[in-house]
């Protein structure tokens, strides 16, 4: 009993995490492609606007491929205009947190281990992964990925 429980979790929120995690790729390509438009257009003295507009509009599309592909025909998609957009800010919110835990770790690796901040990056992005994941699930669409 317990074991089919444990299987029929792995089962749903692999294949949701699996496209949660294709929609994060999507949405991190086209920050990268924001991001490079906006330093050739406008170089080294507006990165930081750039880099916050790549953000927001990387994380949006996120959004948007989870509300219409991750987590289509589960989950709460209700409140028409004004919910998505409340769905919206919070999907962003917990992304700037998941992004908090990436930062933090990342600076611990680099001062106390003397880590390049890529392999930080890359062990702080997979510790802030099943955070986003259960919060954003959770938060956002009212899925609890623990059922």
């Amino acid at each position: 009993m317990m074991i089919d429980f444990a299987k029929d979790l792995i089962r749903k929120n692999l294949r949701r995490s699996i496209k949660y995690s294709l929609s994060g790729f999507a949405g991190f390509l086209f920050l990268e492609l924001i991001t490079f438009v906006g330093f050739s257009i406008y170089g080294r003295g507006l990165i930081i606007p750039v880099d916050i507009i790549a953000f927001i509009s990387g994380v949006a599309l996120e959004f948007f491929i989870n509300e219409h592909w991750t987590t289509r025909n589960e989950g709460f998609h209700g409140g028409s205009h004004l919910g998505k957009l409340i769905r919206l800010f919070k999907f962003e919110l917990l992304n700037a947190f998941g992004n908090t835990i990436v930062i933090a770790v990342q600076y611990v690796l680099l001062i106390f281990l003397n880590l390049h901040p890529l392999i930080g990056n890359i062990i702080g992005s997979g510790l802030a992964f099943p955070v986003n994941y259960y919060l954003q699930m959770k938060s956002v669409w009212r899925l609890d990925p623990l059922r």
